[in-house]
C-alpha cells in the first residue's frame, strides 16, 4: 500500500515523519509524495498557532482530494493536545499520539482490519498514551530522508519550562535525553547512508542530558559526535540562549566542520514582556550570549524568533524589542504574531493587543530582519562559501541550490553530480531574491 506524508512545524517532526517512514517501509508500505495518490495520508501536525492548527486541518482536506477513499492518520502535536476536537475532523480514521509515532504500523494495520470487519462504524481509532508520565523514550537508525539532503537527529524531546504562551510541555511532556551511544549510532547510520550534514534537533536541544545520571552536557554530545569519522558537517537547530555554553562557543569557533549558525529564540526584547511569557532570560542576558558568540565567532549566522503582540505589549514595551533587533546582527528573524493557545497561562491574560497593531508591528519587524538578512549576505561577496548541494534544483531557474556553512541560501549553475555533496562556491551577485554564485 503507498503512504503519503504531509509534515508541518519543526525540525524535530521532520525527524519524527522520517522514523514512521522508516517503520512503514519496513513493513513493506511504499512511501510516496504528499501530492501523490496513495491509500494512506499520514498527517504529522504542528499547534504553536492557530495559523498551525488550520493549516494542519487543510492538509487532511487536500489529501482526501487527491483520494477521498483514503486512509488518513492524524498524529503530531495538534493530535497530541486537543484528541477529542482531531477526532471531529471529517475524514479521519486514525489521531495518534506523539509518544505512540513508532507505532505507527501496527495502528495502521489494527485500523485497517478494523474496517475490513465493519467494525469502524466511521468513527476515527484514537491511540494515545498519556505523554506526562515517563515514558520509554528512544530514536531509531534512518537512512532515507525521502528527497532531504540534511538527516536530522533527534536527540532529546519535551520541555521543562513554562513558557506562559506555549503549547509544548502539554504537547511533548517532560524533557527526555536519548541515550548518548543511540544519538551516536543514529548519527553512524546516517553518514554511511551518504548524508553530507547532520542537524540536530530536539523540542529544546540545548537540555540535552539534563536528565541523565550523572548530568551530561549537550555541548559534550557535539564534540562526540564531530569526532566521528566522516566527511561531513554538524548544524545546530533552534537552542535557547541559557543552554548555550562557553564550550559550544569555542567548539564553533575552533572547528570547521561545526557550522557557524545559531537560531536563539528571543521572543522578545522587552524585560516586563520576557517576564509575563515567564522566559528564562532577560534582555541583559541575552545580548551577552549574542555579544560572546559575535566575538568569537566572526561572520556567523544568527537567527532568532519573535513574538509580537503579546498581551499587554506597549508601544514602548514593542520599541524596546525593535531597537535590540536593530542593535543586534541578526542575519534571519521568524516574526509571529502572538496567538491564544487554549490550555496556557496567557491564554486567561486580558489586555490582547488588537490585531491591526500586532499586523503593524510583525510587517516592522520583518522588513528590518529582511534589510538585516540582506546587508549579511552582501557582505560575502566576492567570498568562497562552503555549500551543501540540494538534491533538486530551483524551480524558477532551473539552478543548483543549497545553504552556506552560515545558513546563506546560494544557488549557481552545475549538472546533477554535483547534488548532496559539499561544495566551495563563490558569491557573485547578492539581491533581496536570491544569492548567485558559482563554482570554484
Amino acid at each position: 500500500m503507498k503512504v503519503a506524508f504531509a509534515t508541518l512545524g519543526c525540525r524535530t517532526n521532520q525527524n519524527d515523519t522520517a522514523e514512521m517512514q522508516t517503520l512503514l517501509e519496513q513493513e513493506g508500505f511504499s512511501i510516496v509524495g504528499s501530492q501523490e495518490r496513495a491509500d494512506i495520508y499520514v498527517v504529522n501536525t504542528c499547534t504553536v498557532t492557530a495559523k498551525s492548527d488550520a493549516s494542519s486541518r487543510q492538509a487532511v482536506k487536500k489529501s482526501l482530494a487527491i483520494n477521498d477513499g483514503a486512509m488518513v492518520v492524524f498524529t503530531g502535536c495538534y493530535a497530541q493536545n486537543n484528541p477529542e476536537e482531531a477526532a471531529r475532523i471529517p475524514g479521519l480514521d486514525v489521531v495518534l499520539g506523539n509518544a505512540n509515532k513508532l507505532e505507527i504500523a501496527k495502528v495502521i494495520k489494527a485500523q485497517l482490519n478494523r474496517i475490513h470487519q465493519e467494525d469502524a462504524f466511521g468513527l476515527p481509532l484514537v491511540h494515545m498514551s498519556d505523554i506526562t508520565q515517563k515514558w520509554d523514550f528512544k530514536t531509531i537508525p534512518v537512512s532515507d530522508f525521502h528527497g532531504k539532503t540534511k538527516a536530522f537527529i533527534k536527540v532529546q524531546t519535551g520541555c521543562d519550562e513554562a513558557c506562559s504562551f506555549c503549547t509544548v510541555v502539554r504537547a511533548r511532556g517532560h524533557s527526555i535525553s536519548d541515550s548518548r551511544k543511540n544519538i551516536l549510532n543514529n548519527v553512524r547510520h546516517s553518514l554511511d547512508a551518504g548524508f553530507r550534514e547532520i542537524t540536530l534537533t530536539g523540542i529544546n536541544l540545548g537540555t540535552y542530558g539534563m536528565d541523565c545520571n550523572p548530568p551530561e552536557t549537550f555541548s559534550s554530545l557535539v564534540e562526540d559526535i564531530l569526532d566521528l569519522a566522516g566527511d561531513f558537517r554538524v548544524r545546530l537547530s533552534s537552542i535557547n540562549p541559557m543552554e548555550i555554553d562557553d564550550r559550544l562557543i569555542e567548539l564553533m569557533a575552533e572547528r570547521d566542520d561545526l557550522c557557524p549558525h545559531f537560531h536563539i529564540p528571543l521572543q522578545s526584547g522587552d524585560d516586563t514582556i520576557l517576564s509575563r511569557m515567564r522566559r528564562n532570560y532577560n534582555a541583559r542576558q541575552y545580548r551577552e550570549v549574542v555579544g560572546e558568540i559575535v566575538r568569537r565567532i566572526p561572520k556567523v549566522g544568527l537567527g532568532a524568533d519573535i513574538i509580537v503582540g503579546f498581551p499587554g505589549e506597549t508601544e514602548a514595551m514593542f520599541e524596546n524589542t525593535r531597537r535590540m533587533v536593530a542593535e543586534l546582527p541578526f542575519t534571519t528573524l521568524h516574526v509571529f504574531s502572538y496567538s491564544s493557545r487554549r490550555g496556557t497561562e496567557a491564554a486567561g491574560s486580558r489586555n490582547d493587543v488588537p490585531k491591526a497593531v500586532k499586523k503593524e508591528r510583525n510587517k516592522i519587524l520583518t522588513e528590518l530582519g529582511n534589510r538585516k538578512a540582506l546587508e549579511f549576505r552582501q557582505s560575502f561577496l566576492d567570498q568562497t562559501v562552503n555549500v551543501l548541494v540540494e538534491n533538486s534544483r530551483e524551480p524558477r531557474t532551473g539552478r543548483l541550490r543549497g545553504h552556506s556553512q552560515n545558513y546563506i541560501p546560494v544557488s549557481f549553475e552545475g549538472d546533477d553530480g554535483w547534488m548532496n555533496r559539499i561544495v566551495p562556491v563563490r558569491i557573485l551577485d547578492v539581491s533581496e531574491q536570491q544569492v548567485s554564485g558559482c563554482l570554484t
